[in-house]
């Protein structure tokens, strides 16, 4: 899954516009009934409705409904949509509990909307209220959101401000439960484009959330994952001005992974990687610094498994999230009696301590020393010493997943 957070905003942004448009042609409909105040049912048997609902690839219970009530100046209007299913491309993307929308018109502004509405097909937006939106108790398969189009040239100028909360949703990934979550998002609503303004969003693992997850997002990692394993987080991601050239979002929470494996793909150096076992993680990140822990165990496969329980591997430092795409590393690994071979030819292997230095964004700067306590296979033994290499750990023109 390569799932970007402005492609989900975007697409949960698609649905409202979809939901305005659903709520101002039932306005448009029922608009001279509006002075006593009138509250119906949203029954699917109705041809219109129907029509309607299949447009936007929404589905809710018969018993939802929609109620409006004028004063002098203004029709406050209230729609429910009970058990909604939103999907996109026919598969589901939002599937909630309740979906509750209010708003407010004015009745000159709601003529005015109208007559636009039905003389062109083209509104000014400036019409509307601001637009709330509640989403309960909503699960989310971000695997079923597509592409939405990027920057799109806006010459009408009007706008209208919807908010946007999620509370107690989940978060799906496929079968996989990720979490659950809570969301505010504040846009401004264009003709052709919505733009966000700020957003904040909360995440907590499931009690089920597998590490083996984790591995996709780094290119080095082969895969994580043990059946004695448990993975926590608590994160919130917050941008309050999302516009702003910037960088603007604060990352606030902490990650804690307990009794996992972890198999890389390759080291930055020749030599074949082995599997750390009994791995803890801990991270807790404050205003996007994060104190980074590792403790984990690199086992000898020349010796018995059971012999070796004690940690040999600790890696320590701070991880600076301020630009959260490229986190700037500076970290300290401390190894003792850790076993390495080389690559092409295991035989060529040995027993060290380390001390490495890891230091950088895209491109890591590492450095330290090596402790040679025992060599084999080496036409000469091998000697302490010390060392400088690079090592990129993304591509310059990956792109962005936060802005």
């Amino acid at each position: 899954m390569n799932i970007t957070i402005p492609k989900l905003l975007r697409t949960i942004l698609s649905v409202v516009v979809s939901f305005i448009l659903f709520l101002t042609v039932t306005i448009i409909g029922f608009y001279f009934l509006l002075q006593d105040g009138v509250e119906f049912s949203l029954d699917k048997s109705n041809q219109t409705l129907d029509n309607l609902s299949k447009r936007f690839e929404l589905e809710f219970d018969n018993d939802s409904s929609i109620s409006f009530k004028a004063n002098n100046k203004e029709i406050n209007t209230y729609l429910v949509l009970n058990n909604a299913v939103i999907r996109r491309f026919g598969n589901i993307l939002i599937d909630s509990e309740k979906i509750s929308l209010n708003t407010s018109l004015d009745f000159k502004n709601t003529l005015l909307f109208s007559f636009q509405l039905i003389r062109n097909n083209k509104t000014e937006l400036n019409l509307f209220n601001p637009v709330n939106i509640n989403v309960k108790g909503a699960d989310l398969f971000i695997n079923n959101i597509k592409n939405e189009n990027e920057v799109v040239e806006e010459l009408n100028k009007d706008y209208f401000p919807v908010i946007i909360n999620f509370k107690d949703g989940r978060l799906f990934d496929e079968t996989i439960l990720i979490g659950s979550f809570n969301l505010n998002l504040n846009v401004n609503q264009y003709q052709q484009r919505s733009d966000i303004n700020s957003y904040k969003i909360r995440l907590k693992s499931s009690e089920v959330f597998p590490a083996s997850y984790i591995a996709q997002f780094f290119t080095d990692v082969d895969k994580i994952g043990d059946d004695k394993e448990s993975v926590s987080f608590d994160l919130t991601l917050e941008d309050k001005k999302y516009l702003s050239d910037d960088n603007s979002s604060v990352l606030n929470g902490i990650i804690q992974i307990r009794n996992t494996t972890m198999r890389l793909k390759k080291f930055p150096v020749e030599l074949k990687p082995e599997p750390i076992r009994r791995l803890n993680f801990d991270l807790n990140i404050i205003d996007n610094l994060a104190q980074a822990s590792l403790i984990g165990t690199v086992y000898n496969p020349k010796k018995s498994l059971s012999l070796q329980t004690k940690p040999n591997l600790q890696i320590g430092g701070t991880i600076d999230f301020e630009d959260i795409l490229k986190p700037n590393l500076n970290l300290i690994v401390n190894g003792y009696d850790i076993y390495f071979a080389k690559l092409e030819n295991i035989n060529l292997n040995g027993v060290t301590d380390l001390t490495v230095s890891i230091i950088g964004k895209n491109v890591l700067d590492l450095s330290g020393s090596l402790k040679i306590k025992k060599s084999s296979g080496f036409l000469v033994p091998l000697k302490d010493t010390e060392f400088k290499t690079e090592h990129r750990i993304r591509e310059e023109n990956e792109k962005k997943w936060i802005k």
